[in-house]
């Protein structure tokens, strides 16, 4: 991500993202292209604060296993009327989410997507990818957010990768929820990209 991406956050503001380590604009350059797109929120990811104005965030990271030991319960199948509408409400609030437009159907690249049903209903979601053997980060209706929920999918996408390695992508998730993933899981953290974010007034300069 060497320029500016303008994008929509899950929660529908206008957002520049910018990979601060790898563009070649300066900061200057990159707000003023944040502010000429109307963005309220800019995204960065950079080894050090850009300034003290952003605030952290858990940014990008990648962990793997070789292999849980155990064996869990299979979770069931997001039906595909409930998929868009659930995908909406999933990441709403996190960082480094888009926003979902509806309807939404079904992916057809070969992934799988797992929910989470509670006595309210479906609560959350995981998509996995058997062939390449990874999973996107569990994503869960904001208030039923909680590392336990978050460590239930990724069981299930074990569950249903079997034995072997496989890995997990998440942008945004929180510190206690990536060491529940370390700590019960058994995950390892292979890379990850410090996240920033900056609240704009629109207009100013």
């Amino acid at each position: 991500m060497d320029e500016v991406v303008i994008c929509r956050s899950a929660d529908g503001e206008t957002v520049a993202e910018v990979d601060l380590d790898e563009t070649s604009l300066s900061l200057s350059e990159m707000l003023d292209a944040a502010r000429a797109a109307n963005a309220a929120l800019v995204w960065a990811y950079s080894a050090n604060q850009p300034t003290p104005d952003f605030t952290e965030s858990s940014g990008y990271t990648v962990l793997r296993t070789e292999g849980i030991a155990g064996t869990h319960a299979p979770l069931p199948r997001v039906d595909a009327d409930v998929y868009g509408p659930l995908l909406a409400e999933a990441y709403r609030g996190q960082w480094g989410h888009k926003w979902v437009e509806q309807p939404q159907p079904l992916p057809l690249d070969g992934s799988i997507v797992l929910a989470l049903t509670v006595e309210v209903g479906n609560v959350g979601l995981c998509r996995v990818w058997p062939e390449s053997r990874r999973a996107d980060a569990p994503g869960l209706v904001r208030s039923h957010r909680s590392p336990d929920r978050s460590v239930r999918l990724l069981h299930g996408a074990s569950t249903l990768l079997g034995p072997g390695a496989w890995e997990v992508e998440c942008w945004g998730e929180d510190p206690e929820t990536l060491r529940a993933y370390q700590d019960h899981l058994g995950l390892t953290i292979t890379h990850q990209l410090r996240g920033w974010e900056l609240r704009l007034h629109v207009g100013t300069r």
